[in-house]
């Protein structure tokens, strides 16, 4: 499984396979460290905290934990939580964007944090592009320090989508990067943070811990004295741990959870399994016919047997998607019409070959559909290792062959799939829309022609490269506006697009894996107390479960 690439980088993790980690308890006499595992890995750790770096490329909580950002947009509830900042301000007609620093804190060698250090941050990035993962001075014109707590950034254009961008970016210190030669290449081995856990007290190839920030600006906190991540390479060696009572929180998909994990120790095994990660797509490349034909690309969803793949490849942890390609978590701002409709994500093979005819895709003698004389015959791409993906792909084949589509699974390393994506170099694949405070991410990402480039050129977004000009206009009136209104009319216009034109094929909304083992820390979030994320990951709304798990007493 994966997403936008810290995203991405948390479902990259959830499947590989190997031997099993020695148990390796606390020194004597020491409480046990807060452990944690964001999914199986290949190879062995390296010493790397820099933040700028993908999720898959730096340790965990580099991002969110070492570093910290200006807030935290929590996926759950929908609310901005100040941290390095206390406030933001939108100004000049959303054209301009303040924020006020926090006073007191400071850096894990003392030295006082400022807005200097935020303003260091954002021009490391613009003199460095390969630092600027998210793209902010796509939008950006400058940024600026007026005084030690203000920091004030200059849009080229309105772009209040950038409130997010800007306030989740982790912030370094200036007085120990400004030295570094090669930021995008610097492994920052010793980190100096303003996080919870900054001090590397062990670091070998299978496991690394860092100690608390002895200086940390959120008083009595964290609760844990360490964190502690081991390196397991399969999901098997991940449940030996938890049933070892080794490991206290995990992102892991476990089939039959209640029965597996819940039920053996109900008051210690818990798990959360909600909707906010991104939606998984069946994305077909539209500059390649037949699939820039609407028609076509809503019959071949039509073949699709969602119920199916939800119980057999998700276990039923998902609801199959509706056509608008939101969440059930995302329900304010879905159109109830729409999504109710039905339409393109039902299953309905007589229809769906009904429409292939219409297109004059004629059968062939062995059932293949023709086009120009040639067989539809495609390869369908997942990534290699990701075994609920594999399993609802070769549903998925057996669904396209009863309208006359001839698919092969085909799995490819993670690096080399997301190439091929990035490339429009693929016919029909299983990939991720990005998922954001409101719509606008996802129907950026499926509609926007400002984000298609040509077969062979790499694209941020938008890999399956469809454009619609009218959704183009829809989402630039989206990007300055911040009165809630006119978002919701917006989104319904956006939503109706989406519908009408099938530009991807949403199948369901990935959950985050959150998997708890209490019985040697407690505090974790729960659908009735959600304060923070389900997994731990790269999204820095994981960050205050470090600081609230707390030891059993």
């Amino acid at each position: 499984m994966a997403r936008g690439p810290s995203v991405l980088a948390l479902f990259a993790v959830l499947a590989a396979g190997a031997p099993a980690l020695p148990a390796q308890g606390p020194p004597s006499g020491q409480p046990p460290a807060l452990t944690v595992t964001q999914g199986p890995r290949g190879g062995t750790w390296k010493r790397t905290f820099n933040p700028f770096l993908n999720d898959a490329d730096t340790r965990f909580p580099a991002a969110a934990g070492v570093y910290e950002p200006l807030l935290i947009h929590n996926r759950a509830t929908g609310a901005n939580t100040p941290w390095l900042a206390t406030g933001f301000q939108w100004l000049a007609d959303n054209s301009r964007l303040r924020f006020a620093i926090r006073r007191g804190v400071v850096w894990s060698d003392g030295t006082p944090f400022s807005a200097r250090d935020v303003v260091f941050t954002f021009e490391l990035m613009k003199r460095v592009p390969a630092l600027d993962l998210n793209g902010v001075w796509s939008f950006l014109g400058g940024v600026a320090a007026p005084d030690p707590q203000t920091v004030e950034f200059a849009f080229r254009r309105p772009y209040t989508p950038g409130l997010i961008l800007i306030g989740h970016q982790a912030i370094v210190p200036e007085h120990r990067w400004k030295a570094v030669a090669q930021p995008a290449t610097f492994d920052d081995p010793e980190p100096v943070g303003t996080g919870p856990f900054t001090e590397v007290v062990r670091f070998e190839p299978t496991v690394y811990e860092l100690g608390r920030n002895p200086r940390y600006w959120q008083p009595g906190k964290p609760a844990a004295s360490r964190l502690r991540i081991p390196l397991y390479r399969s999901n098997d060696e991940i449940v030996r741990a938890l049933n070892a009572n080794e490991l206290d929180w995990a992102s892991l998909f476990l089939s039959g959870i209640e029965q597996a994990w819940v039920a053996k120790a109900p008051a210690h095994h818990q798990y959360w399994y909600p909707d906010f990660g991104p939606t998984v797509l069946l994305v077909l490349n539209t500059r390649s016919p037949p699939f820039d034909d609407r028609n076509v690309r809503k019959a071949i969803s039509m073949a699709l047997d969602r119920p199916r793949v939800m119980r057999e490849a998700l276990d039923g942890y998902a609801p199959p998607a509706d056509e608008t390609g939101l969440a059930e978590s995302q329900k304010r701002w879905k159109d109830a019409a729409l999504a109710a409709g039905a339409g393109w994500t039902k299953r309905d093979v007589a229809k769906a070959n009904r429409l292939l005819d219409a297109a004059g895709l004629a059968r062939g003698p062995d059932g293949v559909r023709l086009r120009g004389g040639q067989p539809l015959r495609y390869d369908l791409h997942v990534v290699q290792g990701w075994s609920d993906w594999a399993a609802a792909a070769r549903i998925m084949r057996e669904n396209l062959a009863e309208v006359g589509v001839a698919a092969s699974v085909k799995a490819l390393a993670y690096g080399d799939w997301v190439e091929a994506l990035r490339r429009g170099r693929f016919d029909l694949g299983m990939w991720f829309g990005t998922r954001g405070p409101t719509p606008y991410q996802f129907y950026r990402g499926q509609l926007d022609g400002a984000l298609v480039r040509p077969v062979g050129e790499e694209a941020s977004d938008n890999y399956h490269r469809f454009a619609s000009a009218e959704a183009e206009a829809l989402l630039r009136r989206f990007e300055v506006s911040s009165d809630p209104e006119e978002l919701l009319g917006l989104n319904r216009q956006l939503q109706k697009l989406y519908v009408d034109e099938a530009p991807s094929l949403p199948l369901f909304a990935s959950p985050l894996w959150g998997v708890f083992n209490l019985s040697r820390f407690t505090g974790f979030p729960n659908r009735f107390n959600p304060y923070a994320a389900a997994a731990p990951g790269g999204q820095p709304d994981a960050l205050p479960v470090l600081l609230e798990a707390k030891p059993r007493q």
